[in-house]
């Protein structure tokens, strides 16, 4: 059964500057067997175009799902490093995501996720990002 609800993600990068973006979407919040899923519609704001991203929510990791514009499977499992190739209109990118903390408070009611990680394009320098994404089920 899908539930409505209200997902607030906040996304913090440490380069040499601090950059914060807040974004706020209904969607909707679901349980699959053992994990809860997330999925709701990108806004312009988040940069991300015409883009659905979807949340699986395990006990011990977190994958992110963008389909659309942008294509991209991002896994989250505390001190795993995991490649993946992320496909933008503009061109593919192939990216390392080292996890390095992972909490997860999630229920039937929604809860939160906090994951801080690095980030590596094509051996560059790292971005360092702490990723909060909070759910709300909407009450009917």
């Amino acid at each position: 059964m899908n539930n409505n609800a209200v997902i607030t993600v906040v996304s913090v990068q440490n380069n040499d500057n601090e950059d914060k973006i807040e974004v706020v979407s209904p969607g909707v919040f679901y349980k699959e067997e053992d994990i809860y899923k997330v999925e709701y519609e990108e806004t312009e704001l988040s940069g991300l175009g015409d883009t659905v991203t979807t949340y699986e929510i395990g006990k011990n990791h977190f994958n992110l799902i963008r389909e659309g514009e942008i294509n991209a499977r991002m896994e989250f499992k505390k001190g795993h490093v995991t490649t993946i190739l992320y496909n933008t209109p503009h061109g593919a990118l192939t990216l390392q995501v080292r996890t390095k903390t992972l909490k997860i408070s999630v229920n039937d009611f929604g809860g939160d996720v906090d994951i801080s990680y690095d980030v590596l394009v094509d051996g560059q320098e790292s971005i360092s990002t702490k990723l909060q994404a909070n759910i709300v089920v909407k009450k009917d």
